[in-house]
């Protein structure tokens, strides 16, 4: 939230910038350093000019200086940073929730809308992941409005999993956003065919490979009972 001055201005009233009571206890507050951006990496923004939620996609970053985002805003918007730069800023990287208080210290609108925001000086972190993922390297298959794709899962657990497929410039999966549904398809070994809807939480695009990560949704309580026992197994086996 933002408290304004008399003159118009936002100022932070002290919120941490993960807000969620329920989970205050496992917040942890760490030095901006622990914050690691990569090019691809989906960032929610929450501008104080206007205290308004924008998502935006890392297109740059210099470590440790400022990171650009492309985000397309309304110009009342773009109009009101000037008064007021201020950004809460929340990236899901892979299960963990990283949170962050920033500033716009640039902005460009040629030849994309871009924001050049400073690199904070803290940053909170949240643990999302409510079980143990196991490492995975299984063969699979998604399918959703952009069509079929192969894939290769990464890590697995009763809530949900990440998977990589190759992309190129004309790849429809490149157009897949969080909070869409698709339907993931592998084999877990032994005759095991798993068929589970999940939601898609994370996209990331680097070098000609897209990483996801979903959660489960809506599954048979088949899949639910053999997902658990495979996650149990690798666990047993790699503990």
């Amino acid at each position: 939230m933002a408290v304004e001055h008399e003159d118009g201005q936002a100022k932070s009233n002290g919120q941490p910038a993960i807000d969620n009571q329920e989970a205050a206890r496992r917040v942890e507050r760490l030095p901006g350093v622990h914050l690691q951006l990569k090019v691809g990496n989906q960032l929610f923004l929450r501008l104080l000019c206007v205290d308004q939620r924008y998502e935006g996609k890392v297109v740059g970053v210099e470590p440790y200086a400022y990171s650009i985002v492309q985000v397309r805003l309304p110009q009342d918007t773009l109009a009101r940073l000037g008064h007021n730069p201020g950004v809460v800023a929340q990236l899901n990287a892979g299960g963990t929730l990283f949170g962050f208080r920033t500033e716009v210290v640039n902005r460009v609108s040629t030849p994309a809308p871009l924001l050049f925001l400073s690199h904070p000086d803290s940053v909170e972190r949240l643990v999302l992941r409510r079980t143990e993922r196991v490492d995975v390297t299984l063969p699979g298959s998604i399918h959703g409005h952009f069509g079929d794709y192969d894939v290769v899962l990464l890590d697995l657990a009763p809530t949900g999993c990440s998977f990589a497929a190759r992309s190129n410039l004309k790849s429809p999966l490149r157009a897949a956003q969080p909070g869409e549904r698709m339907v993931l398809r592998c084999d877990l070994g032994c005759g095991q065919p798993l068929m589970a809807p999940l939601m898609l939480r994370r996209v990331e695009e680097q070098k000609g490979r897209i990483t996801m990560g979903g959660q489960f949704v809506d599954m048979t309580e088949e899949s639910e009972q053999l997902l658990h026992g495979y996650v149990q197994r690798m666990q047993t086996l790699l503990s």
